[in-house]
C-alpha cells in the first residue's frame, strides 16, 4: 500500500507556516514521509524556489538524494552526485560556509563541470543550499533550485535558513528511527546464530559471538550473512528431517550447525567444538 502523502503546509490553527510544519514533522512517522513534506513545504514557502530536495552525505561516505520535488531538482541532484562537485556536495564536506547562494549560474566559477551541464540540461539558473542543522553524525543539505537568475531574496534566504534547521531535526529523527528498525531485525537474526552455536557447542554468548566474527573474518563475509546462512541451514536440516522422521516413524536427529563453506563448524574451528 502506497504511503498517504503528507497534507500541504498552510497557515491552519497554528497561523505561522512554518510552526504548522514543525508540528506536521512531529507527527510523521516514516523517513519517506518526512523528506516528502520538508521538500513540499520549501516550495511552497519560498518565494521564486521552482523545486527543492535534500541530499544526505551517510556515514559510509555515500551521498543520497532523499527526496525531490520534481524531475527538476532530481535532475540538478544527479548531476551533482555523478560529477561529485556542485553546492549540495560542498555542504557535505562541512566546510565553514553555512549557506550556499547562486544568485546566476551564468556567473559562477566554483564549479566547472557541474554548472554548464545543470544550466543547458535541467534548465537551472539559481541555487540556495542549506545545510540541514541538527544531523550529528549525518551531513546534509535542503537544495532549492529555480529557472530565473536572483529568484532568491534576503526574505528566502531567512526562510531556508529557518526550514534547514526543522528539516534537520526532522531528518536526524527519521533517520536514526528508520536505521533502528533496520538494526533490530539484523540482530535478531545474529541472536538466533549464537544460540544455535551455545545449544551446540555448549558455548557463553561471547564466544558464540566471536566464532561468527572469526567465521566472517575467515572467510571475507559479513557477520550478518553469516548469521542468516547459519539460521536458514538450521531450518532447512530440522524440515528435511522432520520430513524424513514422519515417513519412517523414527525421532529425527538435530540438525548440526555447518561453517557457511560447507563444513561442520566443529570441524572447521578445530576439534569437537569451535574454540572461544
Amino acid at each position: 500500500m502506497a504511503t498517504p502523502s503528507p497534507a500541504p503546509v498552510r497557515p491552519g490553527r497554528f497561523g505561522d507556516p512554518m510552526a504548522q510544519l514543525a508540528a506536521q514533522l512531529d507527527d510523521l512517522a516514516t523517513l519517506d514521509e518526512t523528506v516528502t513534506l520538508v521538500v513540499r513545504a520549501a516550495v511552497e514557502l519560498l518565494p521564486g524556489c521552482d523545486a527543492a530536495s535534500i541530499t544526505v552525505l551517510r556515514p559510509s561516505g555515500r551521498q543520497e538524494s532523499f527526496a525531490a520535488s520534481s524531475d527538476l531538482a532530481a535532475g540538478a541532484d544527479r548531476l551533482q552526485h555523478e560529477l561529485e562537485q556542485g553546492p549540495s556536495v560542498d555542504l557535505a564536506e562541512g566546510g565553514a560556509v553555512t549557506i550556499l547562494e547562486v544568485p546566476d549560474l551564468a556567473e559562477e566559477t566554483r564549479w566547472p563541470r557541474w554548472v554548464p551541464r545543470v544550466r543547458a540540461e535541467i534548465g537551472v539558473a539559481s541555487v540556495l543550499s542549506v545545510p540541514l542543522l541538527s544531523t550529528r553524525n549525518v551531513r546534509g543539505a535542503l537544495n532549492l533550485y529555480a529557472t530565473a537568475p536572483h529568484a532568491f531574496d534576503r526574505r528566502a534566504v531567512e526562510i531556508a535558513a529557518a526550514l534547514g534547521v526543522h528539516a534537520g531535526i526532522a531528518v536526524r529523527t527519521a533517520l536514526l528511527e528508520h536505521d533502528l528498525a533496520e538494526a533490530i531485525p539484523s540482530a535478531r537474526l545474529v541472536g538466533q546464530a549464537q544460540g544455535l552455536l551455545m545449544e551446540r557447542f555448549s558455548m557463553d554468548p561471547s564466544a558464540a559471538f566471536a566464532v561468527l566474527r572469526r567465521m566472517s573474518q575467515t572467510t571475507n563475509v559479513k557477520v550478518i550473512e553469516i548469521a542468516r546462512r547459519l539460521v536458514e541451514q538450521r531450518t532447512e536440516e530440522a524440515s528435511s528431517a522432520g520430513s524424513a522422521a514422519s515417513g519412517s516413524g523414527a525421532t529425527a536427529p538435530a540438525a548440526t550447525p555447518r561453517h557457511p563453506t560447507g563444513s561442520a563448524t566443529g570441524t572447521a574451528t578445530g576439534g569437537t567444538g569451535p574454540a572461544s
